[in-house]
């Protein structure tokens, strides 16, 4: 009765009861299952027309308690699985992308871990062929239902995942509490093993994977760190490129900047990485690492490469594993082979990629050879989301219940064609590339013409023998053997085993230049220091810097060591963090060190993402080298913004971009804020609510003054908030203001112009300070304008902090000894508490006169203070002499302290 009503008048779907629920939601309500299959049916059937269908859209659209639809009911109440899958391959995309009153999507309640049974993970499955279907349709939207955030910004991966790791959590407090006490013999008795993953943890784990995997195959980088790791506050990285690191390098350097496994805080990756890009790296190894290579060569008798070949590759791909990666999306490797340069052996790549799963590989080696494309994969293993190498915070080492054998998933070849026919033939024979079940494209990259020997024509003839006899081979083998991969872990969703493979022929004349070589999009716009004279407040503050730099490692060293617990919150000997908000720094870059943390970018394009670690133009990395010039003690957190080219040749920044870099700062709990870029207001309020957050907060905020024109109220970041900032402008040598710096706003002046590029072999900045100088500044010519300021000053208030926290621990170390310093009144908490801005600005004007331009003569202070910490580093000083130079430091650091109060 309830199908033909429905058949005859489809609108009665429409139609709300008083309780304001429409057919449909009642029958979900009331556990009708049939009910709601018999009215979905009627609308659904092939005769029915579109006046059915608009009806049942309408009613699986409709809102009704708590913003709930049908789909929300049906899937929240656990309602008949059958029906449910009705209902989900019957909604339309508007109708699946409904948010309820709390921001959550029918798939939100679908993905809940509680719901972690077999129907339920069918049920994932399902809306996962959903969205492949919306990505792929005509419309092709910019967002569907699955990219949509709860009100709590949670997506549908991280409420599942958060769930999990919650009730994990909360099973382990549980057990540890109801655990009786054990003897210390008992402890020592092996542990039991312990049992096989629930099917509740096998469920979960083949969700996560799914949803990653598929999203990673489909979105962008940023959309796949926002799906996976929301904010990222653990700055885990879902993909590596190579980007413009150094062409030749150290290997040992290469690891200390890095981490050599996950158990390092450098550089931690999730265990799927979206895309992997190097060109090509010659790597040098030496000392200890060169003597381990050559021992193991030794003892197996073999070596891994010829005279002409190369395994720079081994090292990365090693790395990668160590770091708990074990499947790769997309790997772009430039291998090839220009005048003299060497090829890696396929021995080298085999052994680089048989511990990684590859989806689309890319190795630029001419007529790569099918059994070592066959060979990818076969020892690799997947890691589920419950495993301390997947989060990449602890080890790549993890139980047996963490780790499943997976099957060959390459779907994509890039493969670099000499035009031999031969080697067509030996990729399509049965025993080549037809083998690859999941193969579905190939793109073949042929020499360029004045390369080849044959003709255009009988090129493309062999082409199109290719394709006929690779898949004709596929379709026996899928005629054959198509049972065997019926495998539901190898998370295939959108393709059929042993099918059809399309190939592509692209010509090298045309070919875009590859993905892994410089990029060419302009950002940043430089002007560089010009060296003439040394200024004498640079002279004064690297002179200082260099003498702390000393005393503060002497005196943690002799903090950490102490019998007693000096410090039990563990902030005094803490390293002061600068946000370097840029264009990226080089981790690389000889003159910064170790003292460049991981960071974070937002410069997204093409779906990826340019890496924190180096620098588009080289302009953050001056900014960390000025940075560090005036404290090498610093920590530097680089943050990449994103900008693009304007009319007049300059860059401009994206405004939402930057509002995501300030809160970005803000949860790194970052001490300074650097900003050398002005942003006019515009309609989108992200940034100042980014930015008012931050004055709220108190945080201690650098700016530059506009290199044209004044300050205004119009202008980001300080426009709003005048005296919440430290607005730097840039000074000459003899301390008068720059022209284009307006006097009218400006907190501070410090050097700008005339600022010395680095002389090593002069050495005109005195004892050791060759070393702090940024190799790249030597390539620069000028640096005017105010960014220079700007980054001498952020380093300026870093060492503020570390004065006042020496002189914290100075104290208690002289304390302990019975040798208390009289008169000196600083509290644990002052070194957070100077990193106010208005204590900061009193800090800054107590380290000399202040003109009345607002030029701070530092070396009023730090001369005397340089003079004391030299004279405390003498051996032939005496004790007495030594205790009044701490003496003295801990009464400058008390001065310091002092602008607090």
């Amino acid at each position: 009765l309830v199908q033909r009503l429905v058949k005859e008048f489809p609108a009665l779907l429409e139609h709300k009861n008083e309780d304001k629920y429409n057919p449909i939601f009642m029958a979900i309500k009331a556990s009708h299952y049939q009910l709601v299959d018999y009215m979905v049916n009627a609308c659904t059937v092939i005769k029915t027309g579109t006046l059915h269908k608009q009806s049942l859209d309408v009613a699986l659209r409709e809102k009704m308690i708590e913003g709930k639809t049908c789909l929300h009911l049906a899937i929240k109440e656990n309602f008949d699985s059958k029906t449910r899958k009705v209902l989900v391959e019957n909604a339309s995309d508007e109708a699946l992308a409904i948010q309820d009153d709390v921001g959550k999507t029918p798939m939100h309640y679908a993905a809940e871990y509680k719901r972690c049974t077999d129907d339920g993970a069918e049920l994932i499955k399902l809306f996962i062929e959903r969205d492949l279907k919306a990505m792929n349709s005509s419309k092709s939207p910019s967002k569907t239902f699955l990219d949509l955030l709860d009100n709590s910004g949670a997506s549908v991966y991280l409420l599942h995942r958060t769930e999990r790791l919650t009730e994990k959590r909360q099973s382990h407090e549980r057990n540890s509490q109801n655990l009786p006490r054990i003897s210390k013999s008992e402890e020592e008795r092996p542990a039991a093993k312990t049992k096989r993953d629930s099917p509740r943890t096998k469920n979960s784990n083949n969700i996560l994977q799914r949803l990653k995997l598929h999203y990673m195959r489909t979105r962008s980088t940023e959309m796949v760190i926002s799906f996976l790791y929301g904010n990222n506050l653990q700055d885990i990285q879902v993909s590596f490129d190579y980007d413009k690191l150094p062409r030749q390098i150290q290997w040992s350097n290469f690891l200390s900047r890095f981490g050599a496994d996950s158990n390092s805080d450098r550089l931690r990756f999730d265990s799927v990485l979206q895309y992997v890009t190097f060109p090509k790296v010659q790597v040098q190894i030496k000392g200890r690492h060169a003597d381990l290579e050559r021992e193991a060569e030794e003892q197996s008798g073999v070596r891994q490469v010829g005279v002409s070949g190369c395994k720079d590759m081994k090292y990365f791909f090693d790395w990668l594993n160590k770091k708990g990666v074990r499947h790769i999306i997309t790997l772009s490797v430039e291998d090839s082979r220009d005048s003299e340069e060497k090829v890696h052996s396929d021995q080298v790549i085999q052994e680089s990629l048989e511990k990684f799963t590859i989806e689309h590989l890319d190795w630029r080696k001419t007529d790569l050879d099918p059994e070592t494309i066959l060979h990818v994969g076969s020892k690799a293993t997947i890691l589920h989301v419950g495993s301390k190498a997947t989060m990449a915070q602890n080890s790549t080492m993890c139980n047996e219940r963490s780790i499943q054998s997976i099957p060959q998933q390459l779907r994509q070849l890039s493969l670099k064609w000499s035009g031999s026919n031969s080697v067509l033939r030996a990729w399509s024979e049965p025993e080549g590339l037809p083998l690859l079940p999941w193969l579905q494209k190939i793109h073949l990259y042929k020499l360029s013409s004045n390369l080849q020997y044959d003709s255009p024509h009988w090129i493309q003839a062999n082409v199109e023998k290719f394709k006929i006899r690779l898949n004709a081979n596929r379709k026996a083998i899928r005629d054959r053997e198509v049972t065997v991969c019926a495998d539901q872990n190898s998370f295939s969703d959108d393709g059929v085993a042993f099918g059809d493979v399309e190939v592509d022929i692209i010509d090298s004349d045309k070919e875009a230049e590859f993905a892994t070589r410089s990029r060419d999009t302009p950002h940043f716009s430089l002007t560089i220091p010009k060296g003439i004279n040394s200024h004498k407040w640079l002279d004064s503050t690297i002179r200082f810097a260099a003498e702390m730099e000393l005393f503060w490692r002497k005196t943690t060293l002799e903090f950490k060591s102490s019998k007693h617990n000096l410090d039990p919150t563990k902030k005094i000997a803490s390293d002061v963090i600068v946000a370097l908000i840029d264009d990226g720094v080089d981790m690389f870059d000889a003159g910064l060190s170790d003292r460049v943390l991981e960071g974070k970018s937002f410069d997204f394009h093409d779906g990826k993402v340019r890496p924190s670690f180096s620098s588009a133009d080289g302009h953050g990395t001056v900014m960390a080298s000025m940075i560090l010039r005036a404290c090498p003690m610093a920590k530097v957190y680089p943050i990449r913004l994103k900008t693009y080219p304007n009319s007049n040749g300059k860059s401009n920044i994206d405004a939402d971009y930057a509002a995501q870099a300030i809160l970005s700062a803000l949860n790194k709990k970052a001490d300074i804020i650097s900003m050398s870029w002005t942003l006019p207001m515009s309609g989108d309020k992200s940034v100042h609510d980014a930015l008012k957050k931050a004055v709220d907060g108190k945080a201690l905020m650098f700016c530059s003054a506009p290199d044209e024109g004044k300050f205004t109220k119009r202008d980001y970041p300080s426009g709003p908030w005048r005296e919440d900032f430290f607005r730097i402008g840039a000074a000459r040598a003899d301390g008068t203001v720059f022209e284009w710096t307006p006097e009218d706003g400006i907190t501070y002046v410090l050097p700008g112009v005339d600022v010395i590029r680095d002389q090593a072999s002069s050495n005109s900045f005195g004892w050791g300070s060759a070393a702090r100088f940024t190799k790249r500044i030597e390539d620069f010519k000028y640096e005017t304008g105010s960014s220079v300021a700007t980054a001498l000053a952020a380093g300026l208030a870093a060492m503020i902090i570390y004065c006042i926290k020496s002189s914290i621990m100075s104290m208690k170390i002289r304390n302990q000894n019975k040798y208390p310093i009289m008169g000196a009144a600083i509290g644990d908490n002052d070194a957070s508490l100077i990193a106010a801005p208005d204590a900061m600005k009193r800090a800054f004007a107590r380290l000399g006169n202040v003109t009345p331009n607002r030029f701070i003569q530092v070396w009023e202070k730090f001369d005397e203070i340089s003079e004391i910490l030299k004279t405390l580093r003498r051996e032939e000083s005496s004790p007495e002499e030594k205790v009044k130079c701490i003496e003295r430091f801990v009464e400058f650091g008390s001065e310091l302290a002092n602008s607090i109060r």
